[in-house]
């Protein structure tokens, strides 16, 4: 599967049950980088991406339920028991630290960097995305 998580500088993904940030070209990269395939998403999420409805899928075990060329947005959930079926992270970075109560538990050293764009945002004038593949 594919994963795709958007972090501060210190891995963290969540402050009081809270999202840290939210960025609309974001998630129009997500669907550029998406293109035809399911995204996944928790009912945590689904207020993100209301404006997509037709475009995701929303369960919360999308973890367990999606095949190996779908692509799961992850907010709210621990990754580390997924870290074997997972062949590509998408990371989009705030280039900021944010107060962390929730972090990404996946050791990025199983993965190597593939590719590095960084772009204008609504919320954030630099976000960089990094796209890690494994091996």
């Amino acid at each position: 599967m594919n994963v795709i998580v958007c972090l501060d500088d210190n891995n963290g993904m969540l402050f009081n049950n809270r999202r840290q940030s939210r960025d609309k070209k974001v998630l129009d990269d997500i669907f550029s980088l998406v293109g035809d395939k399911k995204l996944f998403i928790a009912g945590f999420s689904e207020k993100l991406f209301s404006e997509y409805g037709n475009r995701v899928i929303i369960d919360d075990s999308f973890l367990n339920i999606a095949d190996d060329a779908d692509y799961c947005f992850v907010e709210n959930c621990c990754l580390q028991s997924f870290v074997e079926e997972i062949e590509k992270i998408i990371v989009y970075k705030w280039n900021r630290v944010y107060p962390v109560d929730f972090a990404c538990d996946v050791d990025f050293s199983l993965f190597s960097v593939s590719e590095e764009a960084e772009f204008v945002g609504n919320s954030h004038e630099k976000i960089t995305r990094l796209i890690y593949e494994r091996g």
